[in-house]
């Protein structure tokens, strides 16, 4: 279970789940540390990062969610919108 109440993978201190994740299992893979960035500037909407993409990546994730009624659907497009974020790193 992730980002609800008492899951075991959630929102900590000012990080949000994706963070969260990243620090818990030792990741140090600098595209998902910019990843973590942007999905903390859009999640937590605090723009602690000022990340400039986050603003059109919320955009393509609304687009998806918007445009596609399956869950299943809406998973993998985001997911190849994440696969695209970390290419580009």
């Amino acid at each position: 279970r992730f980002d609800m109440f008492e899951a075991e993978y959630t929102h900590e201190g000012d990080r949000c789940t994706f963070e969260t994740l990243v620090r818990r299992f030792r990741l140090r893979d600098p595209a998902l540390r910019a990843i973590g960035e942007i999905v903390h500037d859009i999640d937590c909407k605090d723009a602690k990062f000022g990340r400039a993409e986050a603003a059109g990546v919320e955009r393509l994730l609304a687009g998806i969610a918007r445009k596609h009624a399956t869950d299943a659907t809406r998973l993998r497009l985001g997911a190849g919108v994440f696969d695209n974020l970390y290419q580009s790193s």
